[in-house]
């Protein structure tokens, strides 16, 4: 039941588990309170932060929509030294309504000034790719420890940031949208 909620926001997991808003906000707290103080042990997957530069020189604008909140968004950016290199974020404690409605993924592509359409999304969870599917964005489905079976489809499939960033050169280069996997 667990595996299936990875990717929603910690309040969202905690109601589902326990049945009731305050203990579900009570666990939800006390996740992140003990996440942030385990800051310094976090380290982000192979790769991503040289990733995250070479999409930077691609010319793309990057920003994050995440289940956790503003506050560890900005922490975990911090420490793991990509801060910089991101023009925004948003956090699931800035929306009315959470993942996997679109609304905190319309929110951040407005903050860098960016359409659905002209969107790439890149997520781990069917959490992301939904709600991009939905807008009309491409999704890319990263695999860090092999994909598991999930009830949407993304445009691509990556499993590591290195054919995430070649599916950016694809589509850079060809000055189009590829057209949506069926």
């Amino acid at each position: 039941m667990i595996k299936d909620l990875v990717g929603l926001a910690a309040e969202d997991i905690a109601l589902t588990i326990t049945g009731d808003e305050s203990k579900a906000k009570n666990l939800a707290e006390l996740k992140r309170r003990i996440y942030l103080e385990k800051i310094d042990s976090i380290t982000p997957f192979p790769g991503v932060v040289d990733g995250i530069r070479k999409l930077r020189e691609l010319g793309l604008r990057i920003a994050i929509a995440s289940s956790t909140s503003r506050a560890t968004i900005e922490a975990v950016t911090k420490n793991t030294g990509i801060i910089n290199l991101i023009d925004d974020y948003v956090g699931s404690d800035e929306v009315i309504r959470r993942k996997p409605d679109p609304e905190m993924f319309l929110k951040a592509m407005k903050k860098i000034g960016i359409e659905p359409n002209e969107a790439i999304v890149v997520g781990d969870t069917k959490y992301d790719i939904a709600p991009a599917n939905q807008l009309g964005a491409i999704s890319i489905l990263i695999c860090w420890r092999g994909c598991n079976e999930v009830d949407v489809r993304p445009t691509f499939y990556a499993y590591t940031i290195d054919d995430v960033i070649e599916i950016a050169k694809i589509l850079l280069k060809t000055g189009e949208r590829l057209q949506k996997m069926p």
